[in-house]
């Protein structure tokens, strides 16, 4: 009897040690960016929204745009407007971000008033600056998990927030020439699943550009990013956007996302409780 004691009282030690790293494990990398994907970011939104163009010496152009956002089903869609200054206005931007499962790219138009035309950015265009912004079109899409082979492979303090570090690999070269990054870093705050920095490479593993949030805010109990800023670390250019009046389940109208409302343009009359 005292042998069988013994006896399974080591075989109780050694599972004890082998459940031990598992217990302790950290999450997967997958996982935590899924969870960026969809954390709860409301029905729609609205946001008054800045983009702050900043030039090498330090010098600056604002413009201002309205920004929309609803969800259908799985979808997302997005109408970004300009209101000022006058060179920019009327400018329109729309984009559908699809439910990853169904592994298609995701739909991207703009239209110019000066053209009276609306035109679809095809996937090789993405890489372009977003409206001579250092924010590339493909950087205004949402983040996608399938894309790229990611790793976490550390943990920081950004904006004195505790993150998980994860690296990320594209899957293919069709993802490199979509987004024109060879590899990028991302900085997840644990709690609440939002991107607060992120980092860019070229393909000889150099980095040549950075993203940081500069504020967080919550809004109707949504953690919400209120200034992000880009940084191009060869043209020493920057841009930031910054959100205002940000808010949340407001009920947009559907005709705000159709592609008419890019060319006749969002009025006071399309938001007459949020203006």
């Amino acid at each position: 009897m005292k042998l069988a004691r013994l006896l399974l009282s080591a075989i109780w030690m050694s599972c004890l040690v082998a459940a031990a790293p598992a217990m302790g494990a950290p999450p997967d990398a997958d996982g935590i960016l899924g969870r960026v994907r969809d954390r709860n970011d409301g029905d729609d939104v609205y946001s008054d929204l800045k983009l702050v163009l900043i030039d090498e010496k330090g010098g600056t152009r604002v413009r201002e745009l309205l920004y929309l956002q609803r969800d259908y089903g799985r979808d997302e869609k997005l109408t970004l407007y300009f209101t000022e200054p006058s060179d920019v206005k009327g400018v329109a931007f729309q984009s559908v971000t699809y439910d990853e499962k169904l592994g298609k790219d995701d739909d991207q138009w703009i239209y110019l008033p000066a053209f009276r035309q609306i035109r679809r950015i095809a996937s090789a265009d993405k890489r372009g600056s977003f409206m001579g912004s250092e924010y590339a079109y493909i950087d205004m899409e949402k983040l996608r998990v399938a894309d790229y082979r990611q790793k976490l492979v550390g943990e920081e303090v950004v904006l004195g927030q505790p993150c998980w570090v994860i690296e990320r690999i594209p899957v293919s070269e069709e993802v490199i020439n979509r987004t024109g990054y060879h590899k990028t870093v991302v900085w997840v705050e644990k709690a609440h699943d939002i991107v607060l920095k992120q980092t860019y490479y070229d393909a000889k593993g150099v980095q040549f550009k950075v993203m940081t949030v500069k504020k967080l805010e919550k809004i109707q109990d949504i953690w919400t990013v209120m200034e992000s800023h880009m940084q191009d670390l060869v043209s020493r250019k920057a841009s930031s956007l910054i959100f205002s009046n940000v808010r949340y389940n407001v009920s947009l109208a559907d005709k705000l996302f159709r592609q008419t409302i890019m060319k006749t343009g969002v009025g006071n009359a399309d938001l007459p409780a949020l203006r």
